[in-house]
């Protein structure tokens, strides 16, 4: 039964790492030739095990509908694939979990490299944007309000993010590997919890990092509970080489390889950008938040967010936001409602880099906006100030 249980967990592992989407820079994503397919199976068991309606959205991504199913789908494939396999080598103990642990341990090093570095060049836990910002805290969603959070403080953005390439490093060497699956089971709990309790849509995915360390810690488990029960004569953990097969990674050049593509795999969007703290990048031309002279709408400011939107806030701290393009040569902006798939074209002026004057008509209603640049350099958020003694 053991056996059949981690042949089982092994070809879930497999399937799940991928089908699950996950955006590379070097490595081939393969999910994209195979989850076509596997769409498929999601868009047939919906139907047919669930009962939802034909139709709906089979994408498999992170946290959606589409995903929950296609685990449920892996679970009964892995059960189809290990049981044959049971049968037709009966002769044969084919025990595929040494395969597993030396997989999850790549992948696992992998993952958390570049999760490390997203945190340490602030591309993960971002500064959070003007429109956050000025958005009243009681109607900031979890998943925002921690993220904004975090965003702010770029030394503990450093500190987890140090963190978790420290357990990726590790996981490459075996006289630090049980120190790294240790820390790196920690470390997931702790991201499981947060994605639960602020509701952070990778519930799914981290859940999967955290039961892969766990895999991990398994050939330990009886060695850590003798260390912290204290007992006598301690029996040291079998050598490596006695639980896992003997990795290939042992020939220096091939191990020196692979080190070296993760390596490009994480370093290569900061060095192709040039961003490497992206508290302090450039930010687009007028980009920021500004308040709106008294105006028969009711609105208050307005922002424009670096990824390419115009959003407006009421004197209710309402908002609404639209896809935007500048047309620099005619001082135009291209706006898109991808509610209603509107398009419209507003005029504006500026002075420097500020936006001073907004016209033109939204959903039949005219616009003709004065704007002044806020400036929040001094505001208590953008201090970095630090203070032994309380105030």
């Amino acid at each position: 039964m053991k056996t059949i249980f981690w042949n089982f967990l092994s070809v879930f592992c497999l399937l799940f790492v991928l089908t699950f989407k996950f955006e590379y820079s070097i490595l081939p994503e393969i999910y994209q030739w195979v989850n076509p397919f596997f769409e498929k199976i999601v868009s047939f068991s919906g139907e047919y095990l669930f009962g939802i309606n034909k139709g709906f959205n089979c994408e498999i991504s992170s946290d959606s509908l589409g995903l929950y199913i296609h685990v449920f789908n892996l679970i009964w494939i892995s059960f189809l694939v290990t049981l044959p396999l049971k049968v037709l080598l009966k002769d044969k103990e084919v025990n595929l979990r040494p395969y597993l642990i030396n997989s999850l341990i790549l992948y696992l090093s992998l993952q958390l490299l570049i999760y490390g570095l997203d945190k340490m060049f602030k591309a993960q836990f971002f500064f959070p944007e003007s429109n956050s910002l000025f958005t009243p805290l009681k109607d900031l969603s979890k998943d925002i309000l921690y993220w904004s959070t975090m965003g702010v403080s770029r030394s503990y953005s450093m500190f987890l993010g140090g963190a978790e390439i420290l357990v990726a490093v590790f996981l490459w060497f075996k006289k630090t590997r049980l120190l790294a699956i240790v820390l790196g089971t920690g470390i997931m709990i702790n991201v499981v919890a947060v994605n639960f309790s602020f509701d952070i849509s990778v519930k799914v995915y981290s859940l999967f990092l955290l039961v892969s360390f766990l895999i991990l810690l398994s050939p330990y488990l009886n060695f850590l509970y003798e260390v912290f029960t204290q007992k006598e004569n301690i029996q040291k953990p079998k050598k490596e080489e006695e639980i896992l097969v003997k990795f290939q990674l042992k020939k220096w050049m091939l191990k020196a390889g692979i080190v070296f593509l993760f390596l490009a795999e994480g370093f290569l969007p900061y060095l192709q950008t040039g961003n490497f703290n992206d508290d302090t990048f450039e930010r687009p031309k007028f980009h920021g938040a500004y308040s709106i002279n008294e105006n028969e709408m009711g609105l208050k400011n307005v922002f424009i967010h670096r990824h390419g939107y115009l959003i407006f806030q009421n004197e209710k701290d309402e908002f609404q936001d639209f896809k935007m393009e500048f047309d620099a040569i005619n001082n135009k902006m291209l706006i898109f409602d991808y509610r209603t798939k509107e398009r419209f074209t507003l005029s504006y002026k500026f002075s420097d880099n500020s936006i001073t004057w907004i016209e033109g008509t939204i959903s039949s209603k005219p616009l003709n906006l004065q704007l002044n640049k806020l400036d929040i350099s001094n505001s208590p958020i953008m201090q970095s100030g630090f203070n032994w003694v309380a105030n």
